[in-house]
């Protein structure tokens, strides 16, 4: 028995037989034409690419389909195509271009410091990795499963999962991807077991066919594992399906404090995918979902883009509260067509609400799907991210009301379905929570941002994890504040931060008088779980 261990990306456990996919390994040698013979071979090469993208379309679920989509539009991407091509007038091969600008881009976006975006590095690689396979006359490998296996890859691509049958996947482990890659996203929707970062000599051909036991909390895979390791596993397997029924019970059950106030488990969803499988697993409410992700989409989303989105999650969350955040972009963002100049501290810049007086089309627009969406589908909770100065508040929704007054004139919209609200991520918002509490109904606080900047602690800098606390006092003091002069105004009050899924800051929260957490969904389950065996 040969033991590895790497990163838990997907809870669960699996056995089977091990499929390798092993990519890295091209063997190709390239000679290089004259520039316009490269660049025409790159522009045909782009083409192909599509077509095939367009192929896989047609298969995908909506899911795939969507990230499919964002590929396509990568491949219209200016600033990329302008990478290329330089790197084609400097002599270089159009394959060998397109791998350089492919590593420049990736790095730009790990260099945002945006979770979500950086971790997008995957959707770049696998549609650039296809361009480069077709100008080295290469045809990618697919997943062709045709029995339960456990995929072993160098790392599984947002395209393989479109081609993939899924029944036949009972576990991923790759040496590549990470926690949030698309991969690993799908797999914990699905409940596939995954680990990522593991060593790459896992991908010894030798091990094609092997017997494999894979622990997707732990990280571990035992190849080739003796009797007793795969009589463990089955049994915990069966233990793992008693006790998943037993926790879905808790879907339908409500959480009461003792003073009798009701708590409300809600969740943090990036598209209507999301929002479905969210409700279905018994959210109660959205409590955030992210509109910037229209960026991934286009370089700029159009207003029937946004209108046609902010529907479709409100018709997905089933007549549940729906919160959309108002486009969170800036320095420390940069996402399609908006310009910004680079910032000495992006974190501390021009970023949220603080854009509407440079970009004040953008967000006009954006007001204005809102309230045709809210109009035509239902009621809809909006909020402002990165509110310091009540001013920034004051103005962004004076522009609002009279893009609203200039639907109702219009017609366009008959009544206006729209709660804003104020996300309490930095310190001076809690302190004046009182002032922006005569604006809004309802208060969402972002424990992410609020701990990084009362902390002084940038909360991806590993340097500083000691000093990124959401339970330090100073944090709870701000969020105390915050509920007490929300209270006294009839405020609702909302956690958002991914520290609302940890157990032990949900109950601080909920006793400084939070009654609402939202969180990923996954956490959903096991934290109303913590919380009904500490009230109930």
């Amino acid at each position: 028995m040969i033991k590895y261990i790497g990163n838990s990306a997907s809870g669960g456990l699996a056995v089977g037989k091990i499929k390798i996919i092993n990519r890295r390994i091209t063997g190709f040698k390239r000679v290089v034409l004259a520039t316009h013979r490269e660049k025409a071979l790159y522009e045909a090469a782009i083409i192909l690419a599509k077509d095939e993208l367009r192929e896989l379309m047609q298969t995908g679920d909506r899911t795939q389909q969507d990230i499919l989509n964002f590929q396509l539009v990568m491949l219209d991407d200016n600033s990329l195509k302008e990478m290329v091509e330089t790197n084609i007038a400097g002599g270089n091969g159009a394959a060998r271009s397109v791998e350089m600008a492919m590593e420049e881009f990736c790095a730009r976006l790990k260099n945002i410091g945006d979770g979500y975006l950086s971790e997008r590095t995957s959707d770049i690689r696998d549609v650039l990795g296809r361009v480069v396979d077709i100008l080295d006359g290469h045809s990618r490998e697919r997943f062709n499963l045709t029995e339960p296996s456990i995929i072993v890859a160098d790392e599984i691509l947002p395209s393989d999962l479109a081609s993939i049958d899924r029944q036949y996947a009972l576990g991923f482990v790759t040496v590549g991807g990470s926690y949030q890659s698309h991969a690993n996203i799908i797999a914990r929707t699905m409940g596939i077991p995954s680990v990522c970062g593991m060593d790459s000599e896992i991908l010894n051909p030798l091990n094609n066919g092997r017997t494999v036991c894979l622990d997707g909390y732990s990280g571990e895979v035992h190849i080739s594992p003796n009797d007793g390791t795969v009589a463990l596993f089955h049994h915990r397997i069966k233990q793992e399906q008693r006790a998943k029924l037993s926790l879905m019970a808790l879907k339908e059950k409500e959480i009461y404090m003792p003073c009798g106030d009701k708590l409300e488990i809600w969740a943090n969803c990036n598209d209507p995918q999301d929002i479905t499988l969210a409700i279905n697993n018994g959210a109660q409410g959205i409590g955030l979902v992210r509109s910037e992700i229209l960026f991934m989409k286009s370089s700029q989303p159009t207003f029937e883009s946004q209108l046609e989105f902010y529907c479709r999650c409100i018709n997905a969350a089933q007549g549940k509260p729906v919160t959309i955040r108002t486009f969170d972009i800036g320095a420390d963002k940069p996402i399609g067509d908006i310009s910004l100049e680079k910032e000495p501290n992006p974190a501390l810049g021009l970023r949220g609400i603080r854009l509407q007086y440079r970009h004040r089309q953008l967000f006009e627009t954006q007001a204005k799907a809102l309230y045709i969406a809210a109009d035509r589908c239902g009621d809809l909770n909006v909020m402002l991210p990165m509110v310091a100065l009540e001013k920034d508040l004051t103005d962004y929704l004076e522009m609002a009301e009279k893009v609203k007054n200039e639907l109702l004139e219009k017609g366009d919209i008959y009544v206006d379905r729209i709660t804003w609200g104020v996300m309490i991520e930095t310190p001076a918002a809690a302190l004046i929570s009182d002032r922006l509490a005569q604006h809004v109904k309802f208060f969402s606080i972002g424990t992410n941002d609020l701990t990084q900047y009362t902390l002084a602690a940038d909360r991806i800098n590993v340097e500083t994890a000691a000093y990124y606390n959401p339970l330090h006092p100073s944090v709870l003091k701000l969020i105390e504040i915050t509920v007490n002069n929300a209270n006294a105004a009839g405020v609702k009050v909302s956690v958002c931060g991914e520290s609302a899924a940890d157990a032990a800051c949900a109950k601080a929260y909920a006793q400084l008088g939070v009654r609402y957490l939202s969180m990923a969904q996954n956490a959903m389950i096991p934290v109303k779980q913590q919380l009904l065996e500490e009230y109930v």
